[in-house]
């Protein structure tokens, strides 16, 4: 009876690609666990965490003030208005927030334009989904989010 060299068989194969195979799925996830952004995890959490008592108290005084607004972003013009009743302020800082990278938030400004109206621009178009968050000097602020490929306006 004649054996065949253990190269050329199927079973010490199967064995060796069972551990070889689960070895290189762990060095992508430590390449990809090494070299992929940390945005969704906070360095200084602790502090995050006591801002957010302050955060309530300026969401509470936009309800105490009955401060409403619908806001709506022309992405062909970048042309961002916002409608408001009981704002009563000169500026209001609109801020983005990407869902999901950091390095893609911005803000805008939006100029009064008449007692319930202001306006801004956008540098550039924006797709995807985006936290938005409109804050006044006065100390009041509101946040929602908008999924731009649904609706080109939030109402807060």
């Amino acid at each position: 009876m004649k054996t065949t060299p253990w190269y050329k068989q199927f079973w010490p194969w199967f064995i060796i690609c069972v551990p070889l195979s689960s070895m290189i799925v762990a060095v992508f996830q430590i390449y990809f666990a090494l070299n992929s952004p940390r945005d969704l995890v906070k360095d200084n959490y602790y502090k995050e965490g006591l801002g957010i008592n302050q955060e309530l108290g300026r969401k509470q005084l936009a309800t105490d003030l009955n401060i409403k607004a619908n806001l709506r972003i022309d992405n062909l013009t970048g042309e961002i208005l916002l409608v408001t009743e009981n704002a009563h302020t000169q500026t209001i800082s609109l801020q983005f927030y990407h869902v999901a990278s950091a390095s893609k938030d911005f803000r805008v400004t939006l100029q009064k334009i008449s007692d319930n109206e202001y306006r801004g621009s956008l540098e550039k178009t924006i797709s995807g989904n985006w936290n938005l968050s409109i804050e006044s000097e006065a100390g009041w602020q509101m946040s929602g989010r908008l999924d731009l490929t649904l609706t080109d306006s939030l109402e807060f």
